[in-house]
């Protein structure tokens, strides 16, 4: 187990990028890039000055935050589009789609789907990971508490989202295979966090809870007690944190 929490979520993502195919010059898309960690990340694993990576998102502000983190490496383009319409590539004009929580956003997931099969070439790779919000756990000693809030935090749906599935890790294979379009694999990792501090994975999304205060779907008195509860636990030496992503790897049916 990786007890910190910057480290073990580099970990975690070095993972996830590894599994992205980079072995010949490319045309690289990571779709629903936000600010670009995981575009930089794929960027970082390869130096072929001949593969070209695009991100694309449907925020201005991520794409502004991107395109200023990523401008060093002329090989990157972040263009600003809608995703849940066509997508801005040729037929058959990508070798490798990537994307990192994006799938759940969408009522429709199929249609995205079958958009990342048109923009692949025959025998393309997507490469398409997402947590699975309701394996999110929290050590705690009120059961209760914990399991109320982490099934708050499942199902939220954020302002920005027409959509959220809690379960959209584990159907990743159904929706890919269940196209028709895709041939491919699932992996799965656990990301775990024994330290509860600023930058660690688990504490921030704890600290996500006080959205939900202020939208009064958890009351105040549990967030501030679940607080104090994880605080308490990491000066006993006994804090707790894990979340699961899976990944499908598959290639474009020829």
């Amino acid at each position: 187990m990786s007890p910190g929490g910057h480290s073990s979520l580099r970990d975690h993502r070095d993972w996830l990028v590894s599994l992205v195919p980079l072995a010949e010059p490319l045309t690289v898309v990571d779709l629903g890039c936000g600010k670009g960690e995981d575009l930089s990340a794929l960027a970082a694993r390869c130096a072929d000055p001949a593969t070209r990576f695009v991100g694309v998102d449907a925020s201005p502000d991520a794409v502004d935050a991107a395109r200023t983190a990523l401008s060093s490496d002329a090989r990157i383009e972040v263009i600003c589009e809608r995703l849940d319409d066509r997508l801005p590539f040729g037929d058959g004009a990508i070798d490798v789609v990537f994307t990192n929580n994006l799938l759940e956003c969408f009522g429709e997931a199929s249609a995205l789907v079958c958009e990342i099969a048109r923009v692949l070439r025959p025998d393309g790779t997507v490469v398409a990971a997402h947590w699975d919000w309701d394996t999110q756990l929290f050590d705690g000693p009120d059961r209760a508490l914990v399991r109320r809030l982490t099934q708050a935090f499942a199902d939220w749906r954020q302002d920005w989202m027409e959509h959220a599935d809690p379960w959209a890790g584990r159907r990743l294979h159904g929706m890919f295979e269940g196209s028709g379009l895709f041939r491919g694999t699932v992996h799965a990792r656990t990301l775990v966090e024994s330290t509860f501090a600023p930058g660690c994975y688990g504490f921030e999304r704890a600290h996500d809870l006080a959205e939900l205060v202020g939208h009064g779907t958890i009351d105040a008195r549990d967030y501030e007690r679940f607080l104090s509860q994880q605080g308490n636990l990491q000066a006993e030496g006994g804090y707790f944190y894990a979340v699961t992503e899976f990944v499908y790897v598959g290639q474009r049916a020829s």
